[in-house]
């Protein structure tokens, strides 16, 4: 069970992240759920590419799978905080632009 563990983490992650995205959207229209998945693997690749990193400069078989998932995870969430802050920005222009 201890062995499933980091998997369990990354696991965890990427289902808070697609809850997050679900939970903003607009709407529950298809195309926006389907918008809300895409951008949740979107942010997912993210974090492992933030793990892969480490991988990279640790080499494979020094690697740590607890810290590969926890990289995952603080990736995944950096990811998905980006995209908020980015798409709040452009909230925000669209509703000057249309005071205007």
């Amino acid at each position: 069970m201890l062995a499933l563990f980091p998997s369990f983490i990354v696991l965890g992650s990427l289902l808070v992240t697609l809850f997050i995205m679900l939970k903003r959207a607009p709407d529950r229209q298809p195309g926006t759920i389907v918008s809300g998945i895409i951008m949740t693997a979107l942010c997912f690749v993210g974090g492992m590419l933030v793990s892969a990193m480490y991988t990279r400069a640790v080499g494979n078989e020094n690697a740590d799978p607890l810290i590969i998932s926890i990289l995952v995870v603080i990736g995944t969430f950096c990811a998905l905080a980006i995209y908020i802050k980015l798409d709040k920005k452009q909230k925000l222009v669209r509703k000057q632009d249309s005071n205007d």
